[in-house]
């Protein structure tokens, strides 16, 4: 005899998969998931049915352990985990330090997480969505349409221009609240025409992983580094013109290095036949990242803006002092104390990505700061300890502090368990 459907929960179960399949567009696989759903209730199989309804088609699961039960309250996350890069790795430092602080996180059924980046003791749990219920997206402005935000929605999100992306101002006033890494950020978003309520709740890095080496035991020859990619939105770090200006600020000196960092996927860039000029194009674990940022004497920012620089943060956590710009978010976390503050003038940006102005290094500024660096190594061992001491107001530890502060404040998480987490 076939299993009676229980009736409880079943119109909100329904409703969610409608709110998913206009939420994700994906008629095709809503027409396949009706096929089977016809077939289970055909057969008489009316409890799977309604198991199957109420859950998603992409859930995570523990491997090889059981789910952790989970009793903080409730909220859902909006954000890919596809690698350790970018947005990926904010996405994956928020599942992990939320999950940690006793949030019970749900997964949001449209954002992607690859099971082999995702901690057992960090996988969200799975439910469907209703739009009713608090959400934190992390994902750039040009692309938070694609979790269609509404009032329970948060978004942290960053910019590296003056001048958001054409047409994201709409989706971000859809959000109940906005949390920018700067308060440059905050300000650009505000200008831009952005009216919901915004903190500022900056990113972080990991102290343990990416630790100071011990002062003046940088490498024997002066070795600067820089890093980024040299398509799409990677173009904007400059990274050929790192090269570029090195070689024109060392023409044949054999007692001077550059070590370049960039992603897999990218162009390879072009050394001039300087066999100085050492480029890395594989992915990079994070302790062999820290170990590259430890091999250099100074690290060489040229790029035209950042939403953060969390890459120049890991930087400065390994002893490592700046060549760079202040503009944008990175003026708040260097100056003159830590590095090496190189002239600028804004300009426009003009790429597929990028409108609104931005920086554009001096390149005879940055080429005498190289040459200072160059000449006089105890300066910058000094700027490199300065450097390792401001990092760690800057962990994800106080990240996430801020972070859910934020959203207890804005009523996304209960004030009580904000109270009986810090007790």
């Amino acid at each position: 005899m076939a299993e009676p459907l229980p009736p409880a929960g079943l119109i909100p179960a329904i409703r969610a998969k409608l709110n998913l399949l206009m939420y994700t567009r994906d008629f095709r696989g809503a027409a396949i998931a009706l096929g089977r759903a016809g077939r289970l209730l055909a057969t008489g199989q009316f409890r799977r049915f309604f198991t199957r309804l109420r859950t998603s088609r992409h859930a995570l699961k523990p491997v090889g352990a059981f789910a952790p039960v989970r009793t903080g309250p409730p909220l859902y996350l909006a954000g890919h985990i596809h690698g350790y890069g970018g947005y990926d790795h904010v996405v994956l430092k928020a599942l992990i330090g939320l999950t940690a602080s006793n949030v019970h996180v749900f997964r949001d059924p449209r954002a992607f997480m690859k099971p082999d980046c995702v901690p057992n003791d960090a996988v969200p749990t799975e439910r469907m969505y209703t739009f009713d219920e608090p959400r934190l997206a992390i994902i750039p402005p040009h692309l938070l349409y694609r979790f269609r935000p509404a009032a329970r929605t948060t978004a942290w999100t960053m910019w590296e221009t003056d001048t958001l992306p054409r047409g994201s101002t709409k989706y971000l006033n859809k959000c109940g609240l906005l949390l920018i890494p700067s308060q440059w950020g905050a300000d650009s978003f505000r200008a831009n025409g952005v009216t919901v309520p915004t903190e500022v709740v900056p990113l972080g890095y990991d102290p343990e992983v990416f630790s100071p080496r011990p002062p003046n035991s940088g490498p024997d020859i002066c070795t600067f580094g820089t890093a980024g990619a040299l398509d799409e939105g990677g173009l904007r770090k400059n990274v050929q013109r790192v090269i570029d200006l090195f070689v024109k600020a060392f023409p044949g000196n054999p007692d001077v290095r550059l070590k370049v960092k960039i992603t897999p996927r990218s162009p390879m860039v072009k050394t001039h036949g300087d066999r100085r000029v050492e480029v890395v194009n594989t992915s990079l674990t994070p302790a062999a990242l820290a170990e590259w940022y430890r091999s250099l004497t100074c690290y060489v920012n040229a790029s035209y803006g950042e939403g953060f620089g969390l890459h120049l943060l890991e930087a400065m956590g390994c002893g490592v002092p700046l060549v760079s710009t202040t503009f944008s978010a990175v003026g708040e976390v260097f100056d003159s104390a830590v590095g090496y503050e190189v002239s600028y003038k804004l300009i426009e940006a003009k790429n597929k990505i990028y409108t609104g102005m931005w920086a554009d290094p001096d390149n005879d500024h940055l080429i005498a700061r190289m040459r200072e660096v160059f000449a006089d190594r105890d300066t910058a061992n000094r700027f490199g300890v300065a450097a390792a001491l401001r990092a760690p107001s800057f962990s994800w530890l106080e990240a996430i502090r801020k972070l859910k502060g934020a959203l207890t404040k804005h009523g996304y998480l209960p004030a009580d368990e904000e109270k009986r987490a810090a007790a």
